[in-house]
């Protein structure tokens, strides 16, 4: 079995990154262009078949991202001091969806955030490896 551990220390970054249950409430979006996601959940499998789930800080991954739309950038908050932060190379809005896509560190990741409710789910994937979160979203107030 390949080692799980390090997948989701580097998924965190490269999605980083967290999202959404529709058992989580989360916020209206629409037109948000700076908000802050909780994770919630996560899964974690392997090739062979092995999976793990359970709560996202367990997993090491962060307790809240910050998306930033405008800068086109996901990090990490102050308050974490952990200071990781990955660019967004791709960014949508359609049909009442935020698309988010990227890739760094031969790690792909893409989130589907519902702007209506902020319900967002994330994917991480690399080599023989994948990662799933779920969380919520909320606008930064004065953002």
């Amino acid at each position: 079995m390949r080692r799980m551990a390090g997948l989701p220390k580097y998924a965190a970054m490269a999605v980083a990154f967290w999202i959404v249950s529709t058992a989580v409430p989360a916020d209206d979006l629409t037109g948000a262009k700076v908000f802050l996601c909780s994770t919630a959940t996560v899964s974690a499998c392997s090739d062979d078949g092995e999976c793990t789930s359970g709560l996202a800080w367990n997993l090491n991954i962060p307790q809240f991202i910050e998306v930033d739309l405008a800068k086109k950038v996901l990090s990490t908050t102050e308050a974490s001091g952990e200071n990781r932060s990955t660019p967004i190379k791709n960014l949508e809005r359609e049909n009442g969806l935020i698309i988010l896509q990227g890739a760094e560190n031969g790690r792909a990741f893409s989130w589907v955030i519902t702007e209506e409710t902020g319900v967002a789910t994330v994917s991480v994937a690399k080599d023989g490896q994948g990662v799933v979160v779920f969380g919520a979203c909320t606008p930064i107030p004065g953002r």
